[in-house]
């Protein structure tokens, strides 16, 4: 059974097959929170991952957020980080969530049974409703967010802006 779980120390070989996996496809790790940040260490970033949930010492560009990963028994699938309020930058572009899925879990319908479990957190914390982006020529991920109730409001630039959620 899959699951939202949060990044710990544990993680650490899981966490390195998922980004081997993912730079045979792509350039950029999205939804992969601070990793480049903290020089690729991944004891740092567990640490910075947990100060940032908690909202202590976070960098003077960045928002308190939360990084899940969404494991089945001992594998990532994929990843989604929750932002728990939005700066200039994010309201812009990015969002409350941003979120990967391996690629060798793609197209079977995870990023969707992600993004519904995030959304159930964010719901629960009153972050809501919850603005999720993604670029124009991201088919795949227009879908996932459309699927969740996500509304199209516009395009900044390159990025479609979706909201999710009424106001409660």
């Amino acid at each position: 059974m899959e699951q939202l779980v949060l990044l710990d120390d544990c993680h650490e070989e899981a966490m390195n097959l998922y980004i081997h996996h993912l730079k045979e496809v792509q350039d950029i790790l999205h939804g992969t929170g601070l990793y480049f940040r903290y020089g690729h260490d991944f004891q740092t970033w567990v640490l910075k991952q947990k100060e940032h949930h908690l909202g202590i010492q976070v960098d003077e560009d960045l928002v308190p957020s939360t990084l899940y990963l969404y494991m089945k028994n001992h594998e990532i699938i994929g990843t989604i980080d929750i932002r728990h309020t939005l700066n200039e930058q994010l309201l812009k572009k990015g969002g409350h969530i941003g979120y990967s899925v391996d690629p060798y879990y793609r197209k079977q319908g995870y990023a969707t049974k992600m993004l519904k479990e995030a959304l159930k957190v964010c719901h629960e914390w009153d972050i809501w409703p919850v603005l999720v982006t993604c670029n124009e020529n991201n088919k795949a991920s227009q879908r996932v967010i459309e699927k969740c109730d996500g509304v199209l409001e516009n395009k900044y630039k390159q990025t479609l802006r979706y909201w999710i959620g009424e106001e409660k």
